[in-house]
């Protein structure tokens, strides 16, 4: 592991360096081995993509033949035919091998659709791509349904699509309304469709009732990683006891991204010396230094009564519609709530259990440590 990142916190985790996560894997796998459909959310660096990542990883290396693993983020998709692309981009993707055959058997498939090799200076590796000029979405997704369609009659097809909720964001066409078409779909019957998102209430808006894909997929949230999974990796590489472990877990309350960064700075400034919380609050201070400019640009971007109502959400726990709460930022129950939705909406709050909490824990902590101060 001489070159490898053992701790990386802005990439997506390779097999040497993946750890933990073995009862979501084995419940994961079941649902692909009986082609059931799974709609992962969990909060926002939590290790979803990862996570998918490797058990496509374990599932192509043992059955390579027998599974063909699909995998797209549509997080940046701007109509319905960026989502019409993207699956293609996806599929044409997943073809490894000879890029002759493959090139073949994609042209084979598409109607209207064409597959072009491409080349790639940096890797020095050939790949294929869809050209999809001037076609309607409508005519994209038949064209990419009617090729899985076909693969999956000779072998399993696992199809992920990460930032699903993003489809929601489509107002010029029914989407979910079109997507159910196919996946509810008999020729389906040999292909598991896994859709996953950060955004909690976007995602499970799309699958609640009378929604159209209600009931096509079971929802599985995604909890943070077992902490005796993180100590067994992490002690494999640091001088660190058990109980700073639970120190930084807790800090962290669980979140993978953060957890890993404190871990990287500490293996990389003081992996010959016992990890104590005095060091661990160091390089969380750091941290939060770093994040500094990038987290008051943000609060920059803020009305006056969103950063009051920002300000209250880091102070207390409970109790924010109290008029003492309420009162000592100067604010009402109806500007307090207005603030509260306003926040949701540009990702800064999320709402679980009619409880209000700030998803990215280091923002939080800035909040509470920096902000408040």
């Amino acid at each position: 592991m001489n070159n490898i990142n053992i701790f990386p916190y802005e990439t997506i985790a390779s097999k040497e360096v993946f750890f933990g996560r073995e009862k979501e894997s084995k419940e994961i796998k079941e649902f692909i081995a009986h082609s059931n459909n799974l709609v992962i959310f969990s909060k926002r660096r939590l290790g979803k993509t990862s996570l998918i990542k490797e058990i496509f990883r374990q599932i192509q290396e043992g059955k390579k033949e027998e599974c063909l693993c699909i995998y797209l983020d549509i997080y940046d998709i701007t109509s319905a035919e960026d989502f019409g692309t993207c699956l293609l981009q996806g599929l044409t993707s997943s073809f490894k091998g000879d890029i002759t055959s493959s090139l073949k058997k994609l042209s084979s498939m598409f109607k209207r659709v064409r597959a072009e090799p491409t080349f790639d200076p940096t890797t020095m590796k050939y790949g294929i791509k869809p050209v999809v000029t001037a076609l309607k979405f409508e005519e994209l997704l038949e064209d990419f349904f009617q090729s899985i369609f076909d693969i999956s009659k000779n072998k399993k097809i696992v199809l992920a699509i990460d930032e699903f909720q993003q489809i929601s964001t489509i107002k010029n066409k029914k989407i979910d309304a079109l997507f159910r078409k196919y996946v509810q779909d008999e020729k389906s019957a040999n292909i598991s469709y896994i859709f996953l998102g950060s955004k909690r209430h976007m995602l499970t808006s799309l699958f609640e009732y009378k929604a159209p894909m209600f009931e096509l997929a079971t929802p599985l949230e995604l909890q943070t990683i077992n902490i005796k999974e993180v100590y067994a990796y992490v002690s494999q590489h640091l001088n660190i006891k058990e109980e700073t472990n639970t120190y930084i877990y807790t800090l962290c309350d669980g979140e993978t991204k953060l957890m890993q960064h404190i871990f990287f700075l500490l293996h990389v400034k003081h992996k010959s010396i016992k990890i104590t919380c005095e060091l661990v609050d160091e390089v969380l201070e750091e941290i939060l230094l770093y994040k500094t400019a990038m987290y008051r640009a943000i609060l920059d971007t803020f009305t006056l009564n969103q950063k009051k109502c920002l300000k209250l959400l880091l102070k207390y726990d409970k109790g924010l519609f109290s008029k003492d709460v309420l009162y000592e930022q100067n604010l009402n129950k109806s500007l307090m709530q207005a603030a509260i939705s306003s926040l949701i909406e540009k990702e800064i709050l999320d709402k679980k259990d009619e409880i209000f909490f700030i998803p990215d824990r280091a923002f939080e902590l800035w909040g509470k440590r920096v902000y408040l101060k």
